[in-house]
């Protein structure tokens, strides 16, 4: 048998403490720092450690305060299906929610839709809901320019795209008293519970995957007006790739991270992304792209250049598109489908009401998908 990895170890010692019964229900645990301390590791595997905790449905968090054992372990899949029925639905549903709005901004962009992230995360929303009783209805904030007055309602904050809904908004929804969720985003000056996913460890995971496999120049490529004004999801994936090669002694090589101006992720800005790191004196062996789109873009212009990947440059993207299992990219999953089932767990709980003015948070970690775009560093790119 392999050797369990460091954050399984943690893992497995924290549920041992919470079968036996040595901490109960509601018991703070040690923070991210205390366990990196206690095991003798870094506080990026104490935090992978504890968001897996909190996926599996072992422990939640409040935010300001710290990691607690959940009171009611998440339902085995082979549980629900032998308790299906009305009787079950309502066990499920403690709020007594009759609808549920999964409230947009999109307007015309309804292609967004199509994202594999956002069809995953929907299509649990809707699972989850049906499993526990509840209606669910799309909500084009921008068509209606207010939430409905539905009694018994819960509502899942969205965005998607560069739609986003203001602080304004959110605290007005919750002067109404709307029982709300927000996914995807969070506003950190409000008691509102949120359910984002770890782009950060997201970050880290593509990046000390490649150096894993000996590669030590390691490109990535963004998207953004200037690396000083990228969105908050490739900001964290940035910092990601920077703890990864902090952890591993690396100097961070400025050269090697390239913003592709665009406003959109789209396959040229992968082509466009190569033309840079080609020119380098020393270009990478490696490059994580911070999207499928970019990735293949960027692996169709090496192979252009009759470049074999991953043979002489490794790529790793980021969604896990539906492409990616065609075309064997190395990719990171985003788990959005554990985004929808968490959002909806939170609003069919009354957990937020009994902690009062605490804000009940998640962070979902990814998963890196190993294809066939990645290797073992052999060679740098070369130009023609």
């Amino acid at each position: 048998m392999s050797t369990p990895t460091k954050y399984q170890v943690i893992v497995n010692d924290i549920k041992a403490k919470i079968d036996s019964g040595e901490w109960q229900p509601d018991t703070q645990i040690p923070s991210q720092t205390e366990l990196a301390q206690l095991y003798d590791t870094s506080e990026m595997t104490s935090r992978r450690a504890l968001s897996e905790l909190v996926n599996e449905g072992r422990i939640y968090r409040l935010r300001g305060k710290g990691s607690f054992v959940r009171g009611e372990r998440a339902a085995d899949p082979a549980e629900v299906k032998a308790t299906r029925g009305p009787a079950a639905a309502r066990a499920l549903n403690t709020n007594g929610l009759e609808k549920l709005y999964l409230v947009h901004n999109t307007g015309a962009q309804i292609l967004y839709l199509e994202h594999r992230f956002y069809d995953d995360m929907f299509g649990a929303i809707r699972e989850e809901s049906g499993r526990r009783g509840i209606a669910v209805e799309w909500w084009d904030y921008s068509l209606h320019g207010k939430l409905p007055d539905t009694p018994n309602a819960g509502f899942i904050v969205t965005t998607m795209g560069e739609r986003e809904f203001s602080s304004g908004q959110i605290e007005q929804w919750m002067q109404e008293g709307r029982h709300l969720v927000t996914v995807h985003s969070y506003f950190p000056q409000f008691s509102v519970p949120y359910v984002i996913i770890d782009n950060l460890t997201g970050g880290y995971l593509a990046t000390h995957h490649l150096l894993e496999l000996g590669h030590r120049r390691i490109g990535i490529l963004l998207t953004g007006a200037s690396l000083v004004d990228l969105n908050q999801e490739f900001s964290l994936r940035l910092q990601g790739y920077k703890l990864a090669l902090n952890l591993a002694h690396l100097p961070l090589d400025p050269e090697l991270v390239h913003v592709v101006n665009d406003d959109t992720e789209s396959q040229q800005s992968g082509e466009l992304g190569y033309r840079y790191f080609e020119q380098l004196a020393e270009p990478p062996t490696a490059i994580f792209a911070a999207s499928d789109l970019k990735a293949y873009g960027l692996a169709r212009a090496a192979q252009q250049r009759g470049l074999s990947v991953p043979e002489d440059l490794s790529i790793v993207g980021y969604d896990d598109m539906r492409f990616a299992q065609y075309v064997g990219l190395t990719t990171i999953n985003q788990n959005s489908a554990l985004m929808g089932k968490r959002a909806v767990e939170i609003l069919c709980s009354d957990n937020a009401a009994k902690r009062g003015s605490a804000s009940l948070k998640d962070e979902i970690v990814p998963q890196l998908v190993v294809r066939q775009s990645t290797a073992a560093c052999r060679s740098a790119i070369s130009s023609p």
